[in-house]
């Protein structure tokens, strides 16, 4: 059986399903001894999978605990799917089963703010726009700017011990609504953001006009002319924090 024919794939079904899966043909040399290979492999495998687990949440790690934390990311690898992914991507919904495994909502929230740091580290360049971009625009004309949510601008609600686990917060995000996770160049930013940012970053995960934000929050506000300023503000902060892009 040639390698390039399916050999990784045929692999990948042996550790994780069971010695059942290799083709006979795929390896010369006595049955015992191939197995034994493949166990040895497996173990390598498996410890790669624990080792990128706590580089990727090293601080969720250090919250509860580095047993308990092992213990919970041995039953999350047998979880369906789990194995089957890339390193890079092992950790995808490691918060949810923290939080169905009982663990408490703050390290639950730390992990899911570690995951997203990483995909913003990890996230498509792209350049934001600037508030300076619209300046001068006529108002039909800033009406009609199309909007979509950065790749790397994530935002994330997080309980109120969380925010002291991080270790890494400035002033202000004790208090803070939900924390503003962001790339707009080359380091992660973390900032402290307000409900209506919020809402405009969950409105731009599809492109909008500006026009489009504002018609949508003063459809279902009491003072329309407040809920305008509000959308017009939140729109201004995460241009300044790199968070949008043009459309």
């Amino acid at each position: 059986m040639r390698w390039l024919d399916g050999g990784q794939s045929a692999m990948m079904a042996a550790l994780d399903c069971g010695p059942a899966h290799l083709p006979a043909d795929m390896f010369a040399g006595l049955p015992e001894r191939v197995l034994a290979g493949m166990a040895v492999h497996a173990n390598t495998i498996s410890h790669a999978r624990l080792v990128a687990l706590e580089e990727t949440f090293p601080r969720t790690r250090d919250a509860i605990g580095h047993d308990k934390f092992n213990a919970h990311s041995r039953l999350f690898l047998q979880q369906s799917g789990v194995t089957a992914r890339s390193m890079a991507e092992i950790g995808t919904g490691f918060d949810a089963f923290l939080s169905y495994a009982g663990e408490a909502v703050a390290p639950v929230d730390l992990a899911r703010f570690e995951w997203l740091w990483l995909a913003a580290y990890h996230a498509a360049d792209e350049t934001p726009l600037q508030l300076a971009a619209l300046a001068g625009l006529a108002p039909e004309d800033l009406l009609a700017v199309g909007l979509v949510r950065h790749p790397a601008a994530f935002a994330v609600h997080l309980a109120p011990l969380a925010h002291d686990l991080i270790g890494i917060e400035p002033p202000g995000h004790g208090g803070a609504e939900a924390i503003l996770i962001t790339r707009p160049d080359a380091e992660v930013l973390i900032a402290p953001v307000s409900a209506a940012m919020v809402a405009v970053l969950v409105a731009a995960e599809k492109p909008q006009t500006i026009g489009n934000l504002l018609s949508q929050s003063s459809e279902l506000a009491d003072d329309e002319v407040e809920a305008v300023e509000a959308v017009m503000h939140a729109v201004a902060a995460l241009m300044n924090a790199g968070a949008l892009i043009r459309a």
